[in-house]
Order: C-alpha cells, then sequence, then structure tokens
C-alpha cells in the first residue's frame, strides 16, 4: 500500500463510514467493489426519457437496454460543412446523480455505426 499520507480526499458528501472502509481495502478488494458498483448503477437505472438532439443533431433510434440508452445520432462538426450531419455514431446514455443530488445524462461514445440501414 502507498503511504496514507498521500490518500485521496473523498468526496463532500461521501460518507466517512464506507470511505474509511474502501481506505482499508487491498488493490484487488477495490476493483471488486467498482465492479459491484457499478453493477449497482445498471440496476438502478433510469430510462433517459429526456434525451433532445441539439441544434444540428439528428437522433436516429434510441433503444433502451438494462442499465443504459443506445441513442445513435448524426452530428454535425461546426466547421459550416456541407457533408454535415456526420455518423451516425452510438452513444451510451445513463442518468447520474452528482454529489451535490443533482441527476445529470453522461454520454459515453461508443464508435461509428458501420450498417447498410444508415
Amino acid at each position: 500500500m502507498n503511504d496514507s499520507g498521500n490518500m485521496p480526499n473523498p468526496p463532500t458528501d461521501f460518507p466517512a463510514d464506507i470511505a474509511s472502509a474502501l481506505q482499508q481495502l487491498s488493490v484487488h478488494d477495490l476493483r471488486e467493489t467498482i465492479v459491484y458498483a457499478q453493477e449497482l448503477l445498471q440496476f438502478y437505472h433510469e430510462p433517459t426519457d429526456q434525451i433532445e438532439p441539439a441544434p444540428g443533431e439528428e437522433v436516429v433510434e434510441l433503444t433502451e437496454h438494462l442499465g443504459y440508452t443506445e441513442v445513435i445520432k448524426r452530428e454535425p462538426c461546426g466547421d459550416n460543412c456541407v457533408e454535415c450531419p456526420h455518423g451516425p455514431y452510438v452513444y451510451h446514455v445513463t442518468r447520474e446523480k452528482h454529489p451535490n443530488g443533482e441527476s445529470k445524462l453522461h454520454w459515453n461514445l461508443i464508435g461509428r455505426k458501420y450498417s447498410d440501414d444508415f
């Protein structure tokens, strides 16, 4: 383990007992905790019914999955390009609650969708 003097500080609203317990874990157990926490996030996933295209974007498809919403969209590059919008691109979108209690959409770019359909 590293010197505890360099230990990162937990978020302000993070429960002290959980922070203390995490600080005592081995690297292996911390990794297992991360996996479990990610599974809990997927379990508590709320459908992302507020997905709206930004100006110049075109949402091609929305599909709800366990833990995330798959969004396929075309988007502009912002350079007055005659070929805009580009794509389509695949995103996995989740709703995440921030420490301040605010809930926001988190967009994770998976990559370009290669298909004869688009």
